[in-house]
């Protein structure tokens, strides 16, 4: 089970690695807000995402995203994903977003903090496979793919996201 996580996060650190030739400052877009249904967080999640590396012809970009939610109920879905009242989820991620226009395919990973009490935590690691969707007025659309290992159990799960782009240069 931890073979494939070990051998995506290596595919994307060779990737930003030979990405780093080319010093290119991205001309705007460089920050997404965002609301995620489902997705690394399980549950939802509002998310801050940096670009950090924008090839020049802008076909190859490294991202990095921090999130955070709160859960105020018993969660249970499809008998696969639970999470306890009063808990917080905390997704950190690390995502290639490949090809050129406003369609990107996206290539990650990533681990979800979940805890109650911020004494006792768990980390649940997870790949992302999706699709985003930039449109020219800034709004920012995605749809996600996420394995899960959860308990040693892999758990099958899907995210949805809206948001805006912003340049804070």
């Amino acid at each position: 089970m931890k073979k494939p996580f070990k051998l995506i996060f290596f595919f994307l650190f060779s990737l930003s690695a030979s990405a780093q030739n080319e010093n290119y400052d991205p001309p705007q877009g460089l920050n997404n807000w965002y609301v995620e249904l489902g997705g690394s967080a399980l549950f939802y999640s509002i998310n801050y995402e940096k670009y950090l590396y924008r090839n020049r012809y802008e076909n190859l970009t490294w991202v990095a995203r921090v999130g955070t939610g709160f859960n105020p109920i018993d969660y249970k879905f499809l008998n696969k994903v639970f999470l306890d009242r009063n808990s917080f989820m905390f997704p950190f991620t690390s995502s290639v977003l490949i090809g050129s226009g406003k369609e990107k395919l996206e290539l990650g990973t990533g681990f979800t903090m979940l805890t109650k009490n911020f004494k006792d935590r768990e980390l649940v690691p997870n790949l992302i496979l999706g699709l985003r969707v930039m449109e020219s007025n800034s709004v920012c659309f995605r749809l996600s793919y996420i394995p899960l290992l959860r308990n040693e159990t892999l758990i099958h799960w899907v995210g949805v996201s809206i948001g805006k782009n912003f340049n804070f240069k």
